[in-house]
């Protein structure tokens, strides 16, 4: 059965140690634990079972959830491993917030002074 909105609003943590799993379908479910309610995606990549963190309710939506879903189902189609793509789209942002122009700057700066603290 699928999962309302009405129905993540209200469900709360029974206090199972491992928390409970609210399915809405397509690997979609709804992790609730004592911290708090995560999007999670169930799927199988080269036969291994894998499950990708989509995000934190409520700041990801029940209807934003199902469009992530929905980009993952058509990235695993394409034969793309979901999790592989997440740290790679990661990585790619470390590095362009690495490669601005202050962190270059501040990295020179703290090669050629004697004081090893950034300055501001």
């Amino acid at each position: 059965m699928a999962l309302t909105d009405t129905f993540i609003k209200k469900i709360g943590y029974t206090g199972t140690p491992s928390g409970e799993k609210h399915a809405d379908g397509g690997g979609l479910y709804l992790h609730v634990t004592q911290a708090g309610k995560y999007w999670r995606l169930a799927y199988r990549f080269l036969g291994k079972q894998k499950t990708l963190s989509i995000g934190v309710y409520p700041a990801v939506s029940l209807a934003n959830a199902r469009r992530q879903r929905d980009k993952a189902r058509e990235h695993l189609a394409e034969g793309l491993d979901l999790s592989e793509t997440k740290k790679t789209q990661r990585a790619l942002k470390v590095t362009a917030y690495e490669n601005t122009f202050k962190a270059v700057a501040m990295d020179w700066h703290l090669k050629r002074t004697k004081v090893n603290r950034p300055v501001f």
